[in-house]
């Protein structure tokens, strides 16, 4: 092999090299990504949970207060 083949051969792996690492970063990045993306969609996910829990005692309220109108019948 000639030294002119092994400066090739050398900037080819740099090259490798380089691209490896941008490949990495971008996988890190796409990772954090996903990360806030489950943490946001969990934060929605319990929230859906409280206006649900409100929901049904409102609901629950309201029976109560048609049942003391008389409005419905008691064993609704």
């Amino acid at each position: 092999m000639t030294l002119e083949d092994t400066r090739f051969i050398t900037e080819m792996l740099r090259g490798i090299r380089g691209d490896m690492a941008d490949v990495k970063d971008r996988i890190v990045n796409m990772v954090l990504r996903q990360t806030a993306m489950e943490h946001r969609l969990l934060g929605i996910d319990t929230h859906l949970a409280a206006v649900q829990q409100g929901v049904d005692g409102l609901s629950s309220d309201m029976r109560r207060v048609k049942q003391r109108l008389d409005l419905v019948d008691g064993h609704a």
